[in-house]
């Protein structure tokens, strides 16, 4: 299973549009997960377009209501639970936290959005994604990511199946 991670693209109906690099790099993928600050029904048409798009309401599509989008959303795949939240209620960049919120729910892979940096942290069996933001990078490179379960193989650790691969998406 291969799927395509991406937040914060701050999209409006007046200003931007996904680029064509992150629409070719999702090309392929079994599903989307869009960690919130999509602001545009557009942009979650569009990903569809590509591939089935799960997605969570962000503090801004919140503020604008613009999107009718839960907080949280739980998938699973071949017994990983993927938690995907936007990352906005809990205290900015502490993965202690982060790691915590995920184990209370039960997740092995918790991926947010919201401070617009990419991020990848393995913690008492969490493992902590945070695709960046493929339009409004903070202190860091435009991304998105490529998420990857290898479900053919048996492995010891449930994780050690997952890959995860960053795109740095070009202004």
């Amino acid at each position: 299973m291969k799927m395509g991670l991406i937040s914060d693209t701050h999209i409006s109906e007046k200003r931007g549009k996904l680029s064509n690099q992150i629409l070719e790099s999702f090309k392929g993928v079994d599903l989307i997960l869009h960690a919130g600050d999509i602001s545009s029904q557009t942009v979650l048409d569009k990903l569809n377009s590509i591939a089935p798009t799960i997605a969570v309401e962000g503090n801004n599509d919140r503020a604008r209501k613009t999107l009718d989008l839960n907080p949280s959303e739980i998938i699973e795949i071949d017994g990983i639970r993927i938690l995907l939240i936007h990352g906005d209620k809990l205290p900015s960049r502490d993965f202690d936290k982060y790691c915590k919120f995920a184990l209370k729910e039960n997740a092995d892979i918790l991926i947010s959005g919201h401070s617009h940096r990419p991020h990848l942290e393995r913690q008492e069996d969490i493992l902590m994604i945070n695709p960046g933001s493929p339009n409004r990078p903070i202190k860091s490179d435009a991304s998105i990511a490529i998420l990857t379960i290898d479900e053919e193989k048996e492995h010891k650790n449930k994780l050690d199946k997952v890959k995860v691969e960053f795109i740095k998406i070009e202004k």
